[in-house]
C-alpha cells in the first residue's frame, strides 16, 4: 500500500468563516502513521474554556479521505453548530492543525487517508453525503451492528455475533462497526443472553459465540493477576491506567454501595450460593474494554448466575440472579476527567447489579430500555452528584414516546430526573424512593412499565401524567430552582445542562398572532413545543385535536426572565375536542411556549405509540362590544 499523499491547502478547509473565523496554522505531515484497515479513527483533543479541560476523543475520516468528522463524542458539546461542522475541517487530506473558533472552540488533529474501501459505510450513509456519514458517526457499536442488520446486509446470527466480538473479543469485529461513542454494555449482553437460549443449539454461530463471552467474569482469565477484597467488593484486576489508582475503584464503589443499599435501601445484589466469591463479596472485574465500553454487569460467570430467592428482599423473585461487574482500566478516554467517568461508571453498573437481583431483567416482565439504561443513568447523579457524566448524553427525542421508545435509552434520563427532582434529590425518601418502587413494583409481577411507574408515583399522591407534563414545562426552560422560578417548573441544574448540550429546539412557532401551526404527537407520553409570539399584547390559544384519539394537555408558558408564567388548559384534549387558553398577556416575556403532552396510556407496555395530529391557532383579544342600553323618560305629572 503506497503511502498516503499528504498537501497543505488552509483555504479548502473551512467553508463557512463564521464559525472557524481564523485559522493559526495548517502542517502537512508526511510522516504520520497510518492504518490499512477499512476505516479511521484518530484522537483528537478539544479544549474548552467553559470547563477549562482538554478531552480526547476520536475523529473519524471517510474510505478516500475526503472528509473527516468527530466520533462523534458526546461529552465535547460546547456548540452543537461546532461540532456538526467539524465535517468540514478537511476537504481532502491528511493535516495536523490548530484553529480558534469564535465558539469556544480550540482542536489539534491529526488526520490520515485511509484508501482500502469502505462497502458497508457506502451501503448505510451515502459516501458524498456528509449529513448522512456525520449520523453514522454518531453510532455506538452495538447501534451501528443493529444498523447493519435492519439494512439487510448482516443476517441476524451474524449480528449476535458481531456483538459478542464487541463485547468480549473487539479485535474480532469487522472494521466497520467499530465505533468509539461510549456505549454501556448492560443491556447488550442480556439481549445477546437471552437471544442464544432461543437459537436453535445446531446454529452456526452459537458456539463461537459462547466461547466469546466465556471469558467475560471468569477468575481463570489471566490477564487479571491481581486481586483485593473490599468491606462489599472482591475485586480481580490488571494495571489500572488513565491517572487512576485502584483505590479510586475500591472507593467509588463502596460509596456506591452507602448510598444504594445503606442509605437508599434498595436491596443488596444477592450472593452466587453456588460459587460465591471469596469473602462473599461482590464480584468485579477491572480490565481492558475497546470501542467506547464503559462497563457492564453479567449474569454469568464463576460468581455469578441463577439463585431465585433474594435473601435481601421480603419476597421470592422467583428469578433473581447474582451478577458480576466489569469496569474499564483507563477512563482517561472517556469525556471529562478519568474520576468522573469512573464513579458514574460505578454507580450506573451497580444500579444494573441491583436490578439483577431483584429478577427485574427477567422473564416476562422486563422493563423497556428507558427504564434499564435510563434509570441507571438516571441514578449516577444521584449517587455522585458531582460528576455529571450523564450530561454526555443530553438530550433525548421528546416527541417519541415514553412507553415504546425507539432511541438510544441513555439520554432518557433527564425525563426522569425532571419528572422527579421535585421530591427531592440525593436523600433516602426523595426521588429515588419512586424509581425503587418502581422497580420492586417489577419484581414482584405487580405492575409493568407505565404502569410500574404510574402506580409508584400514586403512592406519592401525584400521577405520571401530571409528573410528565411539569417536566416538559422545566425541560424546555431549564431554569435554575431560584429566586422566582419554583418546582416543579425549574430544574436544579438546568442552566448547566444548557451549556453543556445547548438549549432545548422547539418543533414548530407561530410567528405572529392570527397565525397557527399544525403538528402531531405520540400517545404514551410524549411532547411538542410550539413558540407562540411575545411582545404582542394579549391573545387566545386555542388547540385543536384532529385525530382519532390522544389525550392532549397543553400549557402555555411565559418566561419573564425572574419567573415562568404558566397558564394551563382547564381540561384535556381529546378526538375531535378543542380548548383554549384566554387572555395570554405576552408583554414582558423573553419567550412564549405552548407546551403539549399526550397523555393517552394506551397499554402498560404499549408495542407502538400513535401519533395524534393538532391544530394550535392564535386569536386577537378583543375587547367585547358593550351593549346598548335604552333609557326611557317619563314626563313628571304632578297631581
Amino acid at each position: 500500500m503506497a503511502q498516503p499523499n499528504f498537501y497543505h491547502n488552509p483555504n479548502a478547509e473551512f467553508p463557512n468563516r463564521d464559525l472557524v473565523p481564523h485559522c493559526r496554522s495548517i502542517q502537512s505531515q508526511p510522516d504520520v502513521d497510518y492504518r490499512a484497515d477499512a476505516h479511521a479513527n484518530i484522537i483528537y483533543s478539544a479544549y474548552s474554556t467553559a470547563s477549562g479541560r482538554w478531552r480526547n476523543t476520536k475523529l473519524f475520516v471517510s474510505a478516500h479521505g475526503d472528509w473527516a468528522y468527530p466520533g462523534i463524542d458526546p461529552g465535547f458539546t460546547d456548540d452543537h453548530a461546532a461540532q456538526a461542522n467539524i465535517k468540514t475541517l478537511v476537504s481532502k487530506r491528511g493535516y495536523r492543525m490548530r484553529w480558534v473558533s469564535g465558539l469556544r472552540l480550540v482542536l489539534v488533529a491529526t488526520i490520515f487517508l485511509v484508501s482500502l474501501s469502505f462497502p458497508i459505510f457506502q451501503t448505510l450513509s451515502a459516501q458524498d453525503n456528509p449529513v448522512d456519514a456525520l449520523e453514522w458517526s454518531r453510532f455506538s457499536t452495538p447501534d451501528r451492528i443493529e444498523q447493519a442488520r435492519q439494512q439487510g446486509l448482516i443476517n441476524q446470527e451474524t449480528a449476535y455475533l458481531y456483538l459478542a466480538y464487541a463485547l468480549s473479543s473487539p479485535e474480532e469485529l469487522p472494521g466497520e462497526y467499530r465505533s468509539y461513542v461510549p456505549w454501556d454494555g448492560t443491556l447488550s449482553l442480556l439481549q445477546l443472553r437471552n437471544a442464544i437460549q432461543q437459537m436453535p443449539s445446531n446454529a452456526a454461530t452459537i458456539k463461537t459465540i459462547q466461547t466469546s463471552l466465556s471469558s467475560i467474569c471468569s477468575y481463570a482469565n489471566e490477564d487479571l493477576p491481581n486481586s483485593v477484597m473490599a468491606e462489599h467488593f472482591y475485586v480481580e484486576y490488571e494495571s489500572i491506567t488513565g491517572g487512576l489508582v485502584l483505590n479510586d475503584y475500591l472507593n467509588a464503589l463502596e460509596t456506591a454501595w452507602e448510598n444504594q443499599v445503606d442509605q437508599f435501601g434498595w436491596a443488596a445484589p444477592p450472593v452466587y450460593t453456588l460459587n460465591p466469591a471469596p469473602g462473599r463479596r461482590y464480584p468485579v472485574h477491572i480490565t481492558t474494554l475497546s470501542l467506547g465500553l464503559y462497563g457492564f454487569v453479567s449474569s454469568y460467570g464463576d460468581y455469578a448466575g441463577f439463585v431465585g430467592d433474594n435473601s435481601n428482599t421480603a419476597w421470592n423473585e422467583g428469578d433473581a440472579y447474582a451478577s458480576c461487574m466489569v469496569l474499564n482500566r483507563d477512563y482517561s478516554i472517556f469525556a471529562g476527567t478519568p474520576q468522573a467517568a469512573v464513579t458514574a461508571t460505578i454507580a450506573h453498573e451497580f444500579n444494573h447489579a441491583i436490578q439483577y437481583g431483584l429478577g427485574a431483567l427477567n422473564g416476562l416482565n422486563l422493563p423497556d430500555p428507558v427504564f434499564i439504561e435510563g434509570g441507571a443513568t438516571w441514578i449516577e447523579d444521584e449517587t455522585f452528584d458531582d460528576a455529571n457524566d450523564n450530561y454526555n448524553y443530553l438530550w433525548p427525542s421528546f416527541n417519541s414516546c415514553m412507553g415504546n421508545y425507539n432511541f438510544s435509552p441513555y439520554p432518557y434520563w433527564i425525563t426522569l430526573r425532571g419528572m422527579l427532582e421535585p421530591f427531592g434529590t440525593g436523600i433516602r425518601g426523595g426521588s429515588e424512593d419512586i424509581m425503587q418502587a418502581f422497580w420492586e413494583l417489577t419484581s414482584q409481577n405487580l405492575a409493568s412499565n407505565l404502569g410500574a411507574m404510574n402506580q409508584a408515583l400514586e403512592q406519592r399522591g401525584t400521577s405520571l401524567a401530571d409528573v410528565y407534563h411539569h417536566y416538559a414545562v422545566a425541560v424546555k426552560f431549564n431554569r435554575p430552582c431560584q429566586g422566582d422560578y419554583v418546582a416543579p417548573y425549574c430544574l436544579e441544574e438546568g442552566p448547566e445542562y444548557v451549556e453543556a448540550a445547548g438549549p432545548t429546539s422547539v418543533h414548530g412557532t407561530v410567528s405572529s398572532v392570527g397565525g397557527y401551526y399544525a403538528g402531531n404527537v405520540q400517545d404514551n407520553f410524549a411532547l411538542n413545543w410550539v413558540r407562540l409570539p411575545e411582545n404582542a399584547g394579549a391573545y387566545d390559544v386555542t388547540i385543536r385535536n384532529t385525530s382519532a384519539g390522544g389525550a392532549l394537555r397543553g400549557s402555555v408558558v411565559c418566561d419573564t426572565g425572574t419567573s415562568l408564567r404558566v397558564q394551563s388548559l382547564v381540561d384535556l384534549v381529546g378526538t375531535g375536542g378543542a380548548a383554549t387558553v384566554t387572555d395570554i398577556n405576552s408583554s414582558g416575556c423573553s419567550s412564549v411556549v405552548m407546551v403539549i403532552t399526550n397523555q393517552a396510556m394506551t397499554a402498560d407496555n404499549p408495542s407502538s405509540c400513535m401519533a395524534r395530529s393538532y391544530q394550535l391557532l392564535t386569536t386577537r383579544r378583543v375587547a367585547p362590544t358593550p351593549t346598548p342600553v335604552s333609557v326611557y323618560y317619563f314626563p313628571f305629572v304632578r297631581h
